[in-house]
């Protein structure tokens, strides 16, 4: 009865204000959602029952009577205006997952809903429907949520519903993917001659696909054993864009163990053409390589040739570098360095809890046994006689 009762009415939990909505066949504005500025049922019953004679008198909600309303920009409008004001000024790869999350996502929940209607309570809403972990939910959030926040400081909407909704529970990540050092020489044996180079330098060094696709070899300095981070490859509409790494902390100069070193002068006898301007690794058509045919063509069938049941991806090698660093004893602050993170706290909390060590418990006994100071046996003779 209740529910027959509030019928075109509903309240947002957050802030218990009653909304009306309906929609109208045939008019131009076939769409009603709006606040009816009340907490009270009984008020807003009222209000609901007098629009509801307007739409049968009028097919229409008055314009006197609801100007805002009728008169409501689509969201997916405002959110046209915000890329194209928001496209000059973002990374090309920032704008074009703004642009795939905004069209798979939130363009088909709220490109037809007029934007001052969508409240808190719809946006927690379509939270709830997405089936994905909640760093995925928080991707998919932020161009909504741009969005909002530009219609808010253009005086398009009167608030910003975001105000209502509930903080996103951040969910930790599972078991990162990765290859032990056995698995790696696995692979390694089984890995056509071609690839060896690459792979090599990214299971024992930690840097990321991009910024390997991105080295030149003026920033390889091998008689230093070290190459310098400082540009990466990233893929925008299939085409290969040179840029700065994401973030400061990235740019960085990474050590190079000898077996890399040694595959890198390998490597130099392929593609270094006289000057440092070449990149270090290209594909076999001598274009920049890209991580999803490094998947597809070199990493799964490598894995089943040798018979290896983890299935990991380019970006794997990289947990694969940082596990087994910690596995070995590596000092933590070297790890952060070589991987380019700002703290130890990223792999603290997604690598280093997931890696036991079969003598965990053993190695302060250790040290503490192999410093202490024990007496010459003629001293301990001594003292024994002097108490007897």
């Amino acid at each position: 009865m209740a529910k027959k009762l509030n019928h075109h009415l509903y309240q947002d939990r957050a802030s218990g204000v009653w909304y009306f909505q309906k929609k109208v066949r045939g008019a131009s504005k076939p769409s009603y959602k709006f606040s009816l500025e009340t907490k009270s049922v009984v008020e807003a019953r009222r209000k609901r029952d007098s629009y509801l004679r307007d739409i049968e008198i009028h097919g229409c909600i008055p314009k006197s009577e609801s100007e805002d309303v009728s008169e409501s920009v689509l969201f997916g409008e405002v959110a046209q205006k915000w890329a194209k004001i928001a496209k000059p000024n973002a990374a090309a790869t920032t704008y074009l997952n703004y642009q795939k999350v905004m069209n798979k996502h939130v363009l088909p929940r709220f490109g037809n809903v007029p934007i001052h209607s969508i409240t808190g309570l719809d946006i927690e809403d379509f939270v709830s429907e997405l089936k994905c972990g909640s760093k995925t939910k928080h991707n998919i959030l932020t161009p909504l949520r741009r969005v909002m926040q530009f219609a808010k400081t253009h005086h398009i909407i009167q608030a910003n519903p975001f105000n209502e909704v509930s903080e996103i529970k951040r969910t930790k990540g599972g078991k990162p993917k990765a290859l032990n050092l056995d698995e790696v020489r696995r692979f390694m044996n089984c890995l056509n001659d071609f690839w060896k180079p690459l792979f090599l330098f990214l299971f024992l060094t930690g840097v990321r696909i991009a910024e390997a696709a991105g080295l030149k070899w003026k920033h390889v300095d091998l008689a230093k054993g070290i190459v310098r981070i400082r540009k990466t490859i990233v893929f925008v509409s299939g085409k290969a864009i040179y840029k700065e790494p994401k973030t400061e902390s990235s740019i960085r100069d990474v050590k190079l163990p000898e077996v890399v070193i040694e595959a890198l002068r390998e490597q130099r006898k392929r593609t270094w053409k006289g000057n440092g301007e070449n990149f270090v690794f290209l594909n076999r058509g001598g274009r920049p390589i890209h991580r999803h045919t490094l998947n597809r063509g070199i990493i799964r069938p490598t894995l089943k040739k040798a018979g290896i049941s983890t299935h990991i991806s380019v970006k794997d090698a990289r947990a694969t570098f940082i596990t087994n660093s910690l596995d070995k004893n590596e000092r933590l602050s070297f790890v952060q360095s070589q991987v380019g993170h700002t703290t130890t706290r990223m792999i603290v909390d997604h690598y280093y809890r997931h890696v036991p060590a079969p003598d965990d418990g053993t190695r302060l006994e250790e040290a503490w046994n192999s410093t202490r100071i024990l007496p010459d046996q003629d001293v301990v003779e001594k003292i024994v006689a002097e108490n007897q």
